[in-house]
């Protein structure tokens, strides 16, 4: 959350930089532009890094979810095997 605060904060002052700088209109749209592409590209390498990691969070967890479960199932086993063999 705050890295896109972060990289929206430094967009917007890069634009409004630009907008400001003395250029002819064709150099700064080619300059505002050429930022676009920048944060466009800036977004999507967040945007995969956030992705890959909540991914690895998620596999994680059903990984771990997954031997809880197999443990709770060998326990509960375990159990009933000693209620059923105690009378």
């Amino acid at each position: 959350m705050h890295l896109a605060t972060f990289i929206r904060g430094i967009s917007i002052g890069f634009i409004v930089g630009v907008l400001f700088a003395p250029d002819s209109g064709k150099a700064t749209r080619r300059k505002l532009s050429g930022v676009a592409t920048d944060i466009k590209e800036d977004f999507e390498e967040t945007y995969d890094d956030i992705s890959s990691n909540v991914k690895q969070k998620v596999d994680k967890v059903k990984h771990k979810a997954a031997d809880v479960a197999d443990r709770a199932g060998s326990t509960i086993e375990d159990i009933g095997a000693s209620v059923a063999g105690n009378p």
